[in-house]
């Protein structure tokens, strides 16, 4: 990965996490391994990279939940109708 100059930290974060978060959801392989290549060098980029990271995992922890939240729902529902 050709290494970038930035004008400002804020700007390598928010680059870094924006790259991190869409390298998460569409290849999590190649971000595992720019963030191990990059293990020794925490710059701002590579903070945004694992901020970016860690942002999509908790949103599809989310998701997960909230689908596991529906389904126990759905089956609660069922288990009154049974009752009734």
């Amino acid at each position: 990965m050709e290494e970038q100059e930035y004008d400002n930290p804020d700007q390598a974060f928010k680059e870094g996490f924006n790259s991190g978060y869409i390298l998460a959801k569409y290849d999590p392989k190649l971000l595992e391994k720019v963030l191990w290549e990059r293990e020794l060098d925490h710059d701002q980029h590579t903070n945004g990279l694992i901020w970016g990271k860690k942002q999509f995992e908790y949103e599809l922890q989310l998701r997960h939940i909230n689908e596991f939240e529906k389904l126990r729902s759905k089956s609660k529902d069922r288990e009154k109708e049974r009752d009734r």
